[in-house]
Parts: structure tokens; sequence; C-alpha cells
């Protein structure tokens, strides 16, 4: 489950899985692992796709439900929509 203390690490280390690997110990408190980096990455560029226009309803939809069941609550859904966004 993505949690907001997965996505403050993720954000800290820029999305750099080889970073936070390198500059964390392991485990850490919040629980995070590979799995829930290559998640957080996943969503992150479906959501990334839908924002640009890009997606196809179904695809959106899919993206929606995953963020649903994989994702803790709507403040972190909102979150992870952000950080989706380029800058």
């Amino acid at each position: 489950m993505i949690t907001l203390e997965k996505l403050e690490i993720y954000q800290r280390f820029d999305g750099d899985i080889d970073g936070w690997i390198r500059g964390s110990r392991h485990p850490d408190s919040s629980g995070m692992t590979d799995a829930d980096w290559s998640l957080i990455d996943e969503l992150r560029t479906a959501l990334h796709i839908i924002a640009s226009g890009a997606a196809s309803p179904r695809f959106a939809a899919a993206t929606e439900r995953k963020l649903r069941l994989s994702v803790a609550d709507e403040r972190t859904r909102e979150v992870l929509r952000k950080l989706a966004v380029p800058k």
C-alpha cells in the first residue's frame, strides 16, 4: 500500500531508486520496498499520460481503479497526481 510517508521518501530522492538504496537504511520505518517504488513509478507515469491527454478512457479508468486499490487514501492520491504533472 502506498502511503503519504512512502511518497515523501520517493520525493526526497527525486524518484531515484539507486539514491534511495544508497542513502537510506533498510528497512526503514515506512516499510518502503522496491515493489512500492516501482508501483509509484508506474502510477506516476500513467497519471502523466492521463494528464497530458494521451490516454484512452479505458486506460484512465484502469489507472483510477489501481489507484483506489493500491494508494492508502485520497490525500495520498492527490499528492501522487501532483507528482505526475511536470514542473
